[in-house]
């Protein structure tokens, strides 16, 4: 049968039937049993889809019906892909929660949006949702995706005892007439905000704001090309958690359902090195603290060679940097620039990424948060093509991206030359990039992109520090206190059950208010400077952003992260985290003592390298913006002791109530 284009499960069964049992889509090391695997195991389009269709029999059969809540609280993982296809497929409600969650705020989500079943990932959680079920009336039944061993709770099944119970008592074509019953209009997710100012809010995102966005972050001329060309399936590394609107549209919904991608999950963010060296990867979509982690652990190595290399390396980035700065304003470089930065990648970049599992990397992408220019630059400068966006949770998510376009040429009437050309830029820096054939080592490659580069490829502009342009079909303007205001059908209709907040998010006349402060440059891209309730104001009446600050010091050698405080006060403090397996690293080759963090902090040597830090980030800045004072932590701020928000977002209220004392101290020492 045929199934509609305009709605999230109706590509993917279309996709699905296309694609068949030829072409992997998922990968994970699990086993059939759901539970942890050595080693990746693949499946198909085809086997995908069965297992849809037979959970959401088993949900059929488990009582779920239209707009029936179903919570998923999970890692990203296959099966939680394949949970939410079959939700959509009975017109069920996703409700995706962040696998961190405390106790106390699953019961709030649970029972806020009224779910009927949650999907677990392991048997902690599934402990962690039986406990609850006393305080949440509507839950009846948990799932979980992996085997149960021991005594078994009441209303507790497994995922594959789901999957054999939908077999065994609801026929297929019960499905298949509600997947054509499937609106645009239908809510599809109720995804739960963060809640750094207070109590999470579920936004309500529909099929047409998802689709729409879809769209939206795949128009490019390149990735049109890419999903025409039905034998070319990118992997992507898929680490961000699925239930939050990045990740999830990022990889899921443009890298799986539009571009027919592989989905290779690792969800434990420590282990992504070595995922990346294990699977070379196409495409990484990631948020900004990966690329800054890439950034310092290469300098780092670099401030370890010999006096050589280092002077190579140094070398390269520079002509690194001079094609960075020429994407960045859509300008060609000179012949003798783009000679220079070829000899560079055969002499030093293609094996800095080869070593890091980066020789197949075709894109990267950052988001989530402001990623420093400077950062942006050096990765550029690395031959990777990394872009950036921005959105919100109410904007499904992307509202402005750094797309790789050609800026300047009409695609619906290229010339025969053009046309060929846009060819041979998709061909070297995508088709041969993404099987590890860097278009510098091979010489009809690197004169084909030459050629390529000089006629239309130097039109990718695509400026760091910025989010780039709005994205099509959405319009945006800035407040007159700077504040981001955009129109556009992916954003949200409203908070779940929360009209007054609803109302209070959009102005009179329908322009939902984003909360963060930003200007446009002379050529149309986005530049977001800070979070409008985040925005400090001293004592002595100076406005202060402190993100930018913040990104500074982390982009800074040996600091992981930063806490700036100051809001009401006569002055700006800090707290900050240094990054302790560097200066671990950096003990062992010095030869000092310390084997813990205390120990390491108290180094006179380890204080002179924090405070040559701020000292060179206080000389960039304003007087009243400097740091007078900070405090050095013993360990990192964390989303499991509530002080990051999931995405890695300061919980600046719980830090500020958590470290009342040493805040005061610093304001004291005066």
């Amino acid at each position: 049968m045929a199934y509609r284009d305009d709605t999230l499960c109706g590509i993917f069964h279309s996709q699905a039937l296309s694609l068949g049992d030829g072409v992997p889509f998922l990968m994970g090391k699990f086993d059939d049993e759901g539970e942890p695997f050595p080693d990746y195991r693949c499946l198909t389009w085809a086997a995908v889809r069965s297992e849809v269709i037979d959970l959401a029999r088993g949900l059929i059969a488990l009582k779920v019906g239209r707009a029936d809540k179903v919570a998923i609280f999970s890692e990203s993982r296959p099966r939680w892909v394949i949970a939410d296809q079959a939700i959509q497929a009975v017109r069920g409600i996703e409700v995706p929660l962040y696998p961190t969650l405390s106790r106390d705020e699953l019961a709030y989500m649970i029972g806020d949006s009224e779910s009927r079943i949650i999907i677990v990932s392991t048997r902690e959680k599934a402990e962690m949702a039986l406990a609850i079920r006393s305080q949440c009336p509507e839950l009846r039944q948990v799932i979980t995706m992996g085997a149960w061993e021991g005594p078994r709770p009441e209303d507790l099944f497994t995922f594959n005892e789901v999957l054999n119970l939908g077999r065994g008592t609801v026929d297929e074509h019960q499905v298949e007439e509600r997947l054509e019953q499937v609106r645009p209009e239908d809510p599809v997710s109720i995804i739960y905000t963060s809640g750094t100012t207070g109590r999470p809010k579920g936004a309500v995102l529909t099929q047409e704001n998802w689709v729409k966005n879809m769209h939206q972050t795949s128009d490019s001329t390149l990735m049109r090309r890419q999903a025409e060309r039905r034998d070319m399936h990118l992997m992507f590394l898929v680490h961000l958690p699925l239930c939050h609107v990045y990740g999830r549209t990022a990889d899921y919904h443009v890298g799986g359902l539009k571009q027919a991608g592989v989905l290779a999950f690792e969800s434990d963010f420590g282990r992504i090195p070595q995922a990346l060296r294990e699977l070379r990867p196409n495409v990484i979509i990631s948020i900004p603290r990966f690329f800054e982690k890439v950034y310092d652990q290469t300098n780092a190595i670099i401030s370890r060679e010999k006096p050589l290399v280092k002077k190579a390396f140094f070398w390269s980035m520079r002509q690194g940097q001079k094609f960075a700065d020429a994407m960045s304003r859509g300008a060609r470089m000179g012949l003798l620039d783009m000679l220079q930065f070829t000899l560079a990648n055969i002499l030093v970049f293609n094996r800095v990424r080869t070593l890091s599992g980066l020789d197949r990397l075709v894109m990267g992408g950052s988001g989530g948060g402001k990623l420093s220019k400077e950062v942006c630059t050096f990765i550029r400068a690395l031959g990777i093509q990394l872009t950036e966006g921005y959105g919100l949770t109410e904007t499904s998510p992307v509202i402005n991206y750094n797309s790789p376009e050609f800026r300047g040429l009409d695609r619906d009437h290229l010339t025969w030359f053009q046309d060929k050309m846009i060819d041979w830029t998709f061909d070297c820096m995508i088709a041969k990039q993404a099987q590890g054939k860097s278009p510098f080592t091979h010489p009809l490659r690197a004169l084909k992109l030459c050629m390529a580069y000089y006629t239309v490829a130097y039109r990718l502009q695509i400026k760091p520090g910025t989010v780039g342009r709005p994205v099509v079909w959405t319009e945006e303007k800035i407040a007159p206190d700077g504040e981001i205001l955009v129109r556009g059908p992916q954003v949200f209709k409203g908070y779940w059950k929360l009209p007054r907040e609803t109302a209070e998010a959009f102005t009179e006349d329908g322009w939902f208010k984003t909360g963060d402060i930003g200007r446009f440059d002379g050529d149309g891209f986005l530049e977001i400077t800070d979070r409008k309730k985040e925005l400090f104001v001293t004592s002595g009446g100076k406005n202060v952003a402190p993100h930018p600050i913040e990104l500074a010091l982390t982009a800074r050698p040996y600091i992981d992260q930063v806490c700036l405080i100051g809001d009401g006060r006569k002055y700006l403090t800090a707290f900050i985290v240094p990054d302790f397996p560097e200066l671990r690293r950096l003990a062992r080759s010095r030869g000092w003592d310390g084997s813990d963090h205390a120990d390491l902090l108290q180094r006179a040597e380890v204080k002179d390298l924090i405070r040559e830090q701020v000292d060179a980030v206080n000389a960039q800045l304003a007087r009243y913006e400097q740091i007078k004072y900070y405090t050095v932590l013993e360990r990192p701020f964390s989303i499991e002791d509530g002080e990051l928000t999931p995405t890695l977002k300061l919980k600046r209220r719980i830090i500020n109530e958590r470290f009342k004392k040493e805040i005061e101290q610093m304001y004291a020492a005066q």
